[in-house]
C-alpha cells in the first residue's frame, strides 16, 4: 500500500471541506426528501413519521462510527470495499463492493426515476398543467443527461454546484418548516414519537425506518473522494459527521412540521398526495415560496443523483483499476478533466436501462419505492459488514478502543436487524415485497462472482489497497503483522 496514483489518476487536492460536506449532504437529498421522499415513511408510519425519522437518525449515528474510525486511517476511491478488505481480507472487501454496486445503482436509478415523477407533478401543482402519463420517461432522461454531463466535466465543477445550491435549499426549507410549525404546532404532541399512533404499530414504525434510512444512506458518499480531497482524513470525517447530525435533525424537524400541518388524523392521505410538502406550502404561504420550493426540489433531485453518481463511478473506477469485476479500462481517467469518464458512461447507460424497465413495469412512483427498498437493504448490508469488521482492523493495528471498535458497532449490528426483519415480516405491498428477493438473488450472484475471481484470478485480489492512503502509524503496525 502506497500513496502513489497511476499516471492517469484522479485529480489530487481538488476539493475542500465545504465541497466534501455537500457530497454527503446532497446524496442525502434533504430538500427532495422533505418535499416528497418522506412519503415512503408516511405510508407506513403515518402520524408516527417523526419517530421513524428519529430512529433513522439514531441508526445512522450508530453506523457512522465505524465509517469514521476507518476513515481516520484509510482514504481511497474504493471507499467501503477498501475498508472491509483491510478489516476482513480482500474476498470480504470484494463482496462488499458487489453489494455496494447494487445499493448505489438502485439508489441512483430510483432518484432519477423519481425526478420523472416529480417534474410532471410540480408542473401540475404550480401551473395546473395536465401532463401525459408517459412524460415521466423524458423527464427522467433529462435528469440522467444532466448527471452524466456534470460528472464528466469534473468533480470540482459538480460539487461546486452542489455546494452553492445546497446552502440555499436548506435555508428555504427551514424557513417554510418554521412557518408551518408556527401555524399548526398546536396539532402536535409527544404522542407523535410513539408507535401507538402508527397505523400498524411498531411494524409500521420500523418499516418507516427503512424508508427513513433511505434518506440517510448517502452520508458516506464523501468516502470515495479520498484521493481528490485535501487532508482527507480530517475533512471527510468532518463532512460525514456534519451531514449525519445536521441533515438528520433537519429531517426530524421537517417530518414533525409536516405531520402537524397536514393533521395527524389525516396522515392516511399524505402518502397518496402527489407532492405533499409543496401542497402544504401552496395552501399556507405565497406563490413565491411554492416556486422557490419547486426550483429547489428539482435542483435537489439533480444534485442528489449527481452525488450518488459521483460515489458510484469512483467505486467502479477503483474496481477497474484493481482489475476486479469490470475491465481495466474503466479504471482510467480523462486526460483533461481527470474524471473516470469510462465508468461515468457505463453507469449512465446502466441507469437509463434500469429506470426504463422498472418505470414501465411499475410506474415512476411505485418503481421508486421498489428501487428505494433495494437500495436501503443494500446499504444496511454494507454497513453490517463495516460494523462487523472494524474491530478486527484495529486489533491488527494494535490500537483497539473497545467502546468505538466493538461496543458501538455491535449495537449498530443489532439495530440493523430490526428494519431488515420488518422489511420481510409482515410482507409489504407489491412491488416492494419483491425487493428482498431481488437482493437475495444479487447476493447469490456475488458468491458465484467471488468464487470465480478467487479461482481464476486470485492474484488480482492482492491489488486491493495498492492505491490506499494509510496513516504512517497504521502502516507500520499493519505491515508488522
Amino acid at each position: 500500500m502506497t500513496n502513489a496514483s497511476p499516471p492517469n489518476g484522479l485529480q489530487k487536492d481538488a476539493l475542500g471541506l465545504g465541497q466534501v460536506i455537500f457530497q454527503s449532504a446532497s446524496n442525502m437529498a434533504p430538500g427532495l426528501s422533505a418535499v416528497a421522499g418522506l412519503t415512503g415513511v408516511a405510508a407506513f408510519a403515518g402520524p408516527a413519521m417523526p419517530l421513524s425519522l428519529l430512529l433513522g437518525l439514531i441508526l445512522a449515528a450508530l453506523l457512522v462510527v465505524p465509517v469514521v474510525q476507518y476513515g481516520q486511517r484509510l482514504s481511497s476511491a474504493g471507499g467501503y470495499y477498501t475498508f472491509v478488505a483491510h478489516g476482513a481480507g480482500p474476498q470480504a472487501g470484494l463482496y462488499t463492493a458487489w453489494i455496494y454496486l447494487m445499493y448505489e445503482t438502485a439508489s441512483l436509478a430510483g432518484t432519477v426515476l423519481f425526478f420523472g415523477y416529480l417534474l410532471p407533478g410540480l408542473l401540475n401543482i404550480d401551473f395546473g398543467m395536465t401532463v401525459s402519463p408517459w412524460m415521466w420517461w423524458p423527464a427522467a432522461m433529462l435528469s440522467a443527461g444532466f448527471v452524466w454531463y456534470m460528472s464528466y466535466r469534473g468533480i470540482r465543477t459538480s460539487l461546486g454546484y452542489a455546494y452553492i445550491m445546497g446552502v440555499i435549499e436548506l435555508l428555504v426549507f427551514i424557513i417554510v418548516g418554521i412557518v408551518l410549525w408556527g401555524k399548526f404546532g398546536s396539532h402536535g404532541s409527544g404522542a407523535l414519537f410513539t408507535p401507538s399512533v402508527a397505523p400498524h404499530g411498531l411494524s409500521g414504525v420500523m418499516m418507516g425506518v427503512v424508508f427513513a434510512f433511505l434518506s440517510f444512506t448517502g452520508f458516506g458518499a464523501a468516502i470515495t473522494l479520498g484521493e481528490e480531497t485535501r487532508n482527507p482524513k480530517r475533512n471527510i470525517i468532518i463532512a460525514i459527521l456534519v451531514s449525519v447530525i445536521g441533515i438528520g435533525l433537519f429531517y426530524v424537524f421537517i417530518g414533525y412540521a409536516s405531520v402537524v400541518a397536514w393533521g395527524p388524523a389525516h396522515m392516511s392521505t399524505y402518502a397518496s398526495s402527489t407532492i405533499p410538502f409543496v401542497t402544504l406550502t401552496l395552501h399556507n404561504m405565497s406563490r413565491f415560496w411554492v416556486w422557490a420550493l419547486t426550483i429547489l426540489t428539482l435542483n435537489g433531485s439533480l444534485a442528489c443523483a449527481l452525488a450518488i453518481h459521483n460515489a458510484q463511478v469512483r467505486m467502479l473506477y477503483a474496481l477497474g483499476r484493481d482489475e476486479l469485476i469490470i475491465p481495466r479500462r474503466f479504471g482510467t481517467s480523462h486526460s483533461r478533466y481527470r474524471t473516470p469518464y469510462q465508468a461515468i458512461t457505463l453507469q449512465s447507460l446502466i441507469t437509463i436501462v434500469l429506470i426504463t424497465v422498472v418505470g414501465l413495469l411499475f410506474g415512476p412512483l411505485e418503481g421508486f419505492f421498489f428501487l428505494g427498498t433495494i437500495a436501503t437493504l443494500g446499504a444496511l448490508l454494507v454497513h453490517l459488514l463495516l460494523n462487523a469488521t472494524v474491530g478486527n482492523f484495529f486489533r491488527r493495528l494494535r490500537s483497539v478502543r473497545w467502546l468505538w471498535h466493538y461496543v458501538v458497532p455491535g449495537l449498530g449490528v443489532v439495530f440493523i436487524l430490526f428494519p431488515l426483519y420488518f422489511t420481510l415480516f409482515p410482507a409489504p405491498a407489491y412491488p416492494v415485497n419483491i425487493a428482498p428477493y431481488v437482493v437475495a438473488l444479487w447476493l447469490l450472484g456475488g458468491l458465484w462472482m467471488l468464487r470465480r475471481v478467487s479461482h481464476r484470478h486470485a492474484e488480482r485480489l492482492t491489488k486491493i489497497g495498492r492505491y490506499d492512503s494509510l496513516t504512517t502509524d497504521a502502516l507500520s503496525a499493519d505491515t508488522a503483522q
